[in-house]
Parts: structure tokens; C-alpha cells; sequence
């Protein structure tokens, strides 16, 4: 095609080429794009949010973010443009959005607001700022809104030792039992119980290490890698290493962990596996795929442990520790000993 007086090869998203009248489909798809990137710059904010919203997708795929990511950012945009279908970014205000909330998704709570519109704020954010999008657009209109506070639900998934135990009775199949006791004993978040491999178990077997090295090239490493580059450690106590190296042995290669059906572990089969089980124990509400992280966290800090050593255990910071759980109950019982303490020596 021809932009600017230029002639400019055709090429998709991945920078493959484009050739041959079998591909006229994808051809007219990257030139639609090219045609919109070419003047977005001089729209400015004359452009409708729908193409800025496009144009940050394409970027995110670029950037090969989570594919769960992608999707909900699609769908959130998709929903909104539905309700805004000609929405310039110089008429953009909060209260589209709020509008959007209140009428598309009345029974949305806090949780899922707060993640959808902090997904406009970063695309708008994106746009504006010359690092990122290239300044599109001159300001970012959602600059500054508030979101709706995120509701914590760690104090609500705290469960006991005797109801896990009643639940894990429930559980007749060993494949599943593996991935809960695992879960249950280290807290790690599920995601890295279905990432692991023979390759990611220590030589002695006492720990999973997520690095680059010992990940799989496309595959993600952790959650956090990305910002830190570094590797997470996962210490397994007695019996989740018993799990571990049984599995090792036997799947030298693949996932440690698969569902009795033979298939690696995904976010919507896990959870559809403890509701499951959650609903025939009585825990429905109460127990879910991440009531293990965050029963042990809590466990960890009633017992006196540090918020460092707990986020050591967790693959956290201390301040990510003390935000999520210093609202639980945890070391009240210790902090009123110290306190009781402090009492008995005045008096002495």
C-alpha cells in the first residue's frame, strides 16, 4: 500500500509478511491498521476511543501479556464500546464509564469495577504518555479517577485444619488429592502448582525453583518475573515433597501435575474442582483454589513468623504481606501477650 506517497510492505502484528491473493483477508486487516495508525498522531484527541482502545490491545498483544489478560481487557472494552460506540477521547469523563458500570453490568461488585476500569486508565495512560503509546493523544481523560476499593476476601477463605481435612476425605481421586495437599502445605499460588515440572524440583527435592532457566522459551516464568527477574523459591515441607518427587519420578518431562483426565491443570479447571469439593463439605463460599495461600499466610503470622519470613514462603514482599493480611486476626494473640507482657513488668 501506499501512505504518504510511500510505497510500505504489508505485515501482520507477528512481522510476518503478507503475500499472495489467499491472504487478501489478513492484507485488508493490516492495512485498516496501518491506515489508522498512520493518523491517529494528527487526531489527537479528535479520535474515537475506540481506536485508542484497539490500538492498546494490539500493543498488549505485542507485549504477549496473559492470554487471561487479553481476553478480559477485550471484553471489557467490547462491553463499553457497545454502550459508546462513537466516543471521542476530548469527550471522555469518569462518568461514561461509572454510566457504563450502573447499566451494562448492574451486578458487578467492587472487585470486578475496580480491575475493568483501572484496564481504561491504562490504556488511556498508555496513549498519552510518549514512552508508552507515542503521546496520541495529549492527556489522559481518565487521569485521576477513583476506583471502586477492592474487597479482601483473605479473612473470608481462612479455613481450619479440621475442614480442610474433612474436605481432602471427600476426594477420591489421587490426582487431585496431589494438587491440594501440595497447595495446602506450601501455600504457593495454584498457577505455579500447574507450571511445575521434574526440571523445576531442587536436587534434593526439597524446593521448586521457577527461573528462566529451567522454564520452558514462551512460557511464562512467575507472576512476578517480569518486574523482578527474579526466581521463585517454593520450600516444600515433608509431605508436599513426597508429592513432588513421586511425581518427578514418574513425569521426568510435561506437567508434575494433570487432572485425573490426563490434561495439565488451567485456572478455570482448578477452580471448577474445588467448587466441587468446597460445595459437598459445606465450604462453598469459603474455600477456594487460593483458601491454601491465604490460610497459610495467616498461619504463618498468628504462630509469631515475620512478615518477611512469611513473604520469603509466599514469594512476596513484606509490605504486599502485611497489606493483604495485617487486617486478618493474625498475631493478635501474640500482640496481646506482648502487650500483657509489658503490664507484669511495670507491676514487678
Amino acid at each position: 500500500m501506499t501512505v504518504g506517497g510511500v510505497k510500505r510492505p504489508l505485515f501482520t502484528v507477528k512481522g510476518e509478511a503478507i503475500r499472495g491473493r489467499a491472504n487478501r483477508e489478513a492484507a485488508e486487516a493490516a492495512w485498516h491498521e496501518m491506515v489508522v495508525m498512520d493518523a491517529v498522531p494528527e487526531t489527537g484527541e479528535d479520535n474515537e476511543v475506540r481506536t485508542i482502545l484497539e490500538l492498546y490491545l494490539q500493543d498488549l498483544e505485542r507485549r504477549e501479556v496473559s492470554a487471561k489478560t487479553l481476553k478480559n481487557y477485550t471484553a471489557y472494552f467490547k462491553s463499553f464500546l457497545k454502550r459508546h460506540p462513537r466516543l471521542l477521547v476530548r469527550e471522555l469523563r469518569p462518568a461514561h464509564v461509572h454510566q457504563w458500570w450502573r447499566l451494562s453490568h448492574p451486578a458487578w461488585g467492587n472487585s470486578t469495577m475496580n480491575l475493568s476500569g483501572s484496564a481504561f486508565k491504562a490504556a488511556m495512560r498508555w496513549a498519552a504518555l510518549p514512552g508508552k503509546g507515542g503521546a496520541i493523544i495529549p492527556r489522559n481523560p481518565l487521569d485521576g479517577m477513583a476506583l471502586p476499593t477492592m474487597r479482601k476476601r483473605s479473612s473470608d477463605v481462612v479455613i481450619t485444619e479440621a475442614e480442610f481435612a474433612g474436605l481432602l476425605a471427600l476426594v477420591k481421586s489421587a490426582e487431585v488429592r496431589d494438587v491440594l495437599v501440595v497447595a495446602w502445605e506450601t501455600g504457593t499460588r495454584p498457577v505455579n502448582i500447574a507450571r511445575a515440572t521434574a526440571a523445576n524440583l531442587t536436587a534434593g527435592g526439597n524446593a521448586l525453583i521457577f527461573a528462566d532457566w529451567n522454564t520452558a522459551p514462551g512460557s511464562a516464568v512467575h507472576k512476578t518475573f517480569a518486574k523482578t527477574g527474579r526466581p521463585l523459591v517454593v520450600p516444600l515441607p515433608d509431605a508436599a515433597r513426597d508429592v513432588c518427587n513421586r511425581l518427578a519420578a514418574a513425569r521426568p518431562a510435561g506437567p508434575l501435575f494433570l487432572t485425573p483426565r490426563g490434561l495439565p491443570w488451567t485456572d478455570l479447571r482448578l477452580a471448577n474442582t474445588v467448587l466441587h469439593y468446597a460445595t459437598r463439605a459445606g465450604l462453598k463460599g469459603r474455600f477456594t483454589a487460593y483458601s491454601c495461600r491465604h490460610t497459610r499466610a495467616t498461619a504463618l503470622l498468628e504462630q509469631g513468623h515475620s512478615d518477611a519470613d512469611v513473604a520469603a514462603i509466599l514469594g512476596n514482599t513484606p509490605a504486599v504481606v502485611n497489606k493483604n493480611y495485617s487486617h486478618v486476626a493474625a498475631k493478635f494473640d501474640r500482640l496481646r501477650d506482648v502487650l500483657n507482657g509489658s503490664r507484669k513488668v511495670t507491676e514487678t
